[in-house]
């Protein structure tokens, strides 16, 4: 958690944020796909999107080929050409 805040840190204005630093992660390979932790729930899917809520809002995976490959506890990992990740408001 400390490593987070530090990061989160230097993004900013030299503060931490306030509540829960891990809102949304995630860590995107081109061509192969990306692994995105602290999800809530799928909201939807098909092979050119997955949308992903969270406790905060939401986020949309636009991409070619995506495929749910592992959903487990609140960590999702996609398979498939991921092209952008958008955040979204509301979930």
């Amino acid at each position: 958690m400390q490593l987070w805040q530090e990061i989160l840190s230097q993004l900013g204005d030299g503060q931490p944020p306030d509540g829960d630093v891990r809102e949304a992660i995630y860590t995107v390979w081109t061509d192969r796909g990306g692994y995105f932790q602290n999800v809530k729930s799928l909201q939807s899917f098909s092979p050119q999107e997955v949308r992903l809520r969270l406790r905060r809002g939401a986020l949309r995976v636009a991409g070619e080929g995506l495929v749910v490959a592992k959903y487990a506890e609140s960590d999702i990992l996609i398979r498939g050409k991921i092209f952008s990740v958008q955040c979204e408001e509301g979930g």
